[in-house]
């Protein structure tokens, strides 16, 4: 949209308000109206109407040069008066300041201490279309809301307290303990994030275990051993498969940071990927985030993101496209959510995909480079093969970034290039529309092409895990693409009904997927995982409030999927109580607002008999469970959840969209949104500092 200030003279806009005019070079002027450019009238171009177009009674409507997009000349004044209004408030506002948190309780799983929280007034707010909670904006702005928002806003005004483990560094595991970590490392870990080399991680461990003279070990031996055992220990820890905290072997690491590389060469990059890695489980003191782009920019420098003129044997070569597309990952993922720019472009990217083989494959290759080596025939998946098909989604997921969470100027390509072009929010309902289906069918595509595990070992062999990435980056497309549609074409029309569906259907499944790994002890909580089901949630009571879904007196199928987000995030905070200001705002939107107005139409039936999580009836035990195995049976008050049996559908009330105009109205708590969309963003990808020693080391490199 264009800028309503004429801030750039080459727009050929002027203000339309008297203060701003007197401000503005004459030069400067608004269009006419398309109205008076039509009939070759001259145009008086005074706001709200122009004198022909209130003759004539008709919408005085106005054309952007360079976008050919069309506004009512109306609207522009109103923006230049909202605009004069917040910055007003911006001028006025001031950053509150908060209490320091206090230390959990001593019998707390997870112990603390200190104040953890950084000066907000030191960071930027970036707020991420990504992360879903501009949805939030748009419900609270309803004047049917206006009673509970500002409770809820001020629930949510503070950054959320982050705590810090309290616990000393773990010796060295005994070799048992030690071959069991490993095991459930390359087994867990190792298949979905695949930058080291196998035979390198059992080189370390056989010189940590079995000294010798001829192969002396080195600091940075045991901070990658140290590392590699505290992922890996995490999900054991969790399971109560091991007494050790996982956080001691990330403290024993921690003391080898000042002599291991961390900007230098790929072992650098390795280190910073191990520890962003295990930072996604546990608060680490540093952005996880700023590491992505530390990550990036030594990738590079190193060209690891071209194509190479220089010959390389093929392990070297597989291993460096390896490292690239891990930092690649990380950084579409963080960035997305943080409504950041990406690191790097799609344009810029040369390098293939790493090769679908073994390494074991590549070593006893006679091929002389990569691109030589015969990919994988047999139907049985690699090592890597999990890998290279998350790749996959993501760059999906960057070009629906890129189409519909940015700017104007870039159109992407069928091929997934971009070329300059007009921003998503000035096409029309059926561009958009275009575009959706056709990264629709792109997700489609790819979950069809998930690798098959008949004996599933761990969490990425299940194949609801791939049903839940598929539905996760489908509720991000849907989202997007009713983003950018103009609020007045939000008419009950067959394009938008699709789009409201998907959008609808994707957060409930979701939802339930998630409730349903979790359930059978398959997944594990982190912040990210928290920051996608808040998400969900929003998202169901978004299209409640625009009045997508008509309840009938049979089909509670929504509430149900907003009390399992609920029990969710109560299950989120008794884990980690620092998410506890989201978890008690999703409660008080539900309960204030969305319970009610379902009560209307029907009788909620509440029953005892809800399932908490505990153990499946599936038959499934602690060593086949999956990767992020939990044990829950701890829990004085487990959360509940209704007994869901999850399948694809669309449920019968979509039938009925009753899709009105929604209330776009601006809100007065735009500051509090701010820092609640920044501060969810910063929670789950921690850039709040915790103390001073392991930021420190970062910088001191």
């Amino acid at each position: 949209m264009p800028s309503s200030t004429a801030a750039d003279a080459s727009d050929g806009w002027i203000s339309v308000t008297g203060d701003h005019l007197a401000q503005t070079p004459a030069r400067l002027q608004l269009p006419a109206c398309q109205k008076c450019r039509l009939r070759k009238v001259r145009c008086d171009r005074n706001a709200p109407k122009c004198a022909n177009c209130i003759l004539k009674q008709v919408a005085c409507i106005i054309v952007d040069p360079e976008t050919g997009a069309q506004y009512a000349r109306d609207y522009l004044r109103q923006l230049e008066e909202e605009e004069v209004t917040l910055k007003t408030k911006l001028g006025n506002c001031s950053i509150p300041s908060y209490d320091p948190p206090t230390a959990l309780p001593s019998d707390s799983p997870d112990q603390a201490e200190g104040p953890t929280i950084g000066s907000t007034a030191s960071h930027n707010y970036y707020v991420g279309d990504g992360s879903g909670l501009g949805f939030l904006h748009n419900i609270l702005s309803d004047s049917r809301w206006q009673e509970h928002r500002v409770r809820i806003m001020h629930q949510l005004a503070a950054r959320p307290i982050i705590q810090r483990q309290l616990v000393q560094p773990n010796p060295l595991p005994p070799l048992l303990e030690a071959e069991a970590l490993l095991d459930n490392y390359f087994t867990r870990f190792h298949i979905h994030h695949t930058f080291l080399l196998r035979d390198e991680v059992l080189g370390i461990f056989n010189r940590l275990y079995s000294p010798s003279v001829e192969n002396p070990i080195t600091n940075q031996d045991r901070f990658r051993l140290f590392m590699v055992f505290a992922i890996s220990a995490t999900t054991r820890h969790r399971a109560g498969l091991s007494a050790e905290d996982p956080y001691g072997y990330f403290k024993a690491a921690e003391g080898y940071l000042v002599s291991v590389p961390l900007i230098k060469d790929l072992d650098a990059v390795q280190n910073l990927l191990l520890i962003a890695r295990f930072g996604m489980y546990h608060h680490i003191g540093t952005s996880l985030w700023e590491i992505s782009q530390v990550c990036m920019r030594q990738c590079i420098e190193w060209r690891l993101h071209t194509l190479r003129s220089i010959t390389l044997d093929p392990l070297r070569e597989q291993h460096r496209r390896r490292i690239f597309w891990e930092c690649y990952i990380l950084d579409r993922y963080s960035s997305g959510i943080l409504g950041r720019p990406f690191a790097i472009l799609e344009n810029d990217i040369s390098v293939g995909l790493p090769l679908d083989v073994d390494d074991e494959t590549l070593m006893a290759s006679a091929a002389p480079t990569l691109d030589q080596v015969g990919g994988n025939t047999s139907s049985s998946p690699t090592e890597i093969s999990i890998f290279i098909h998350c790749i996959k989604l993501r760059q999906i997921s960057s070009r629906i970034h890129t189409r519909f969470y940015t700017g104007p100027g870039l159109d992407i390509q069928p091929n997934g290039v971009a070329k300059p072009g007009r921003s998503s929010r000035n096409l029309s309902i059926g561009h958009i529309y275009m575009c959706f289906s056709r990264f629709q069918a792109e997700l489609e595509a790819w979950r069809s092409t998930a690798p098959i595990y008949p004996n599933p070992r761990s969490l990425y062999e299940r194949p609801e895990w791939h049903d839940f990435l598929h539905e996760k980056d489908l509720m991000l497309l849907a989202r997007g693409a009713l983003h950018n549609i103009p609020p007045r074409s939000l008419v009950a029309e067959a394009a938008l009904k699709e789009i409201f569906i998907a959008c609808y259907s994707s957060a409930r499944q979701v939802i339930e997927l998630y409730a349903s790994l979790m359930d059978k002890r398959a997944i594990t909580w982190t912040r990210s995982y928290f920051q996608v089901i808040f998400t969900a949630g929003l998202t169901l009571i978004y299209c409640l409030n625009l009045d997508v879904i008509k309840l009938n007196a049979t089909e509670s199928g929504i509430y149900q999927s907003l009390e399992t987000c609920q029990r969710i995030l109560q299950f989120f905070k008794e884990k980690m109580p620092d998410a506890g200001s989201f978890t008690l705002a999703f409660e008080l939107l539900k309960t204030e607002c969305v319970k009610p107005r379902i009560l209307t139409t029907q009788e909620v039936r509440h029953t005892d008999s809800a399932t908490p999580f505990g153990p499946s009836d599936s038959g499934l035990t602690s060593s086949n469970s999956g990767t992020h195995s939990v044990n829950l049976g701890s829990l004085s008050n487990p959360v509940g959840i209704p007994d869901i049996q999850y399948n694809p559908f669309v449920d019968p009330q979509l039938c009925d969209l009753n899709i009105g105009e929604p209330n776009f109205g601006f809100m007065e708590d735009f500051d509090l949104m701010t820092q609640l969309e920044a501060g969810l963003g910063e929670y789950a990808w921690g850039w709040i500092p915790l103390d001073d020693n392991f930021s420190d080391q970062m910088h001191s490199h």
